[in-house]
């Protein structure tokens, strides 16, 4: 890295083109594109979850669903129930255990029909 001396200004500076100013540039294009990708990423997710919870809708009444199914069904639901998150705290992992939980969630319930 080139230093300058104090009392000289960089022609850089002067033209608004430092390299500061292009890292600021750069940050905020970063920024938007987390932004852009949270909301994809999420959107996606949404859209398992709410597939998933319209497959649960239409499933046919308890007693018209086989009792292996009824048992899968069981199975699920403690799944969700023994989630284990700290939501607030924003954690990766707790995004991750999430992705898998909708993931499982969604491949489980897309054949949702009677047996």
């Amino acid at each position: 890295m080139k230093l300058h001396p104090p009392n000289k200004r960089s022609h850089h500076s002067a033209e608004g083109t430092s390299p500061t100013r292009h890292l600021a540039t750069e940050l905020d294009a970063l920024r938007r594109d987390l932004r852009t990708t949270l909301r994809a990423y999420a959107a996606g997710l949404e859209i398992h979850l709410a597939e998933t919870a319209a497959a649960i809708a239409a499933a046919p009444k308890p007693d018209e669903l086989s009792r292996e199914r009824q048992h899968e069904i069981r199975d699920l639901t403690m799944l969700v129930r023994n989630r284990k998150l700290k939501p607030e705290k924003g954690r990766r992992k707790d995004l991750r255990k999430i992705d898998e939980l909708i993931g499982e969630l969604h491949s489980a319930t897309r054949p949702m029909r009677p047996q």
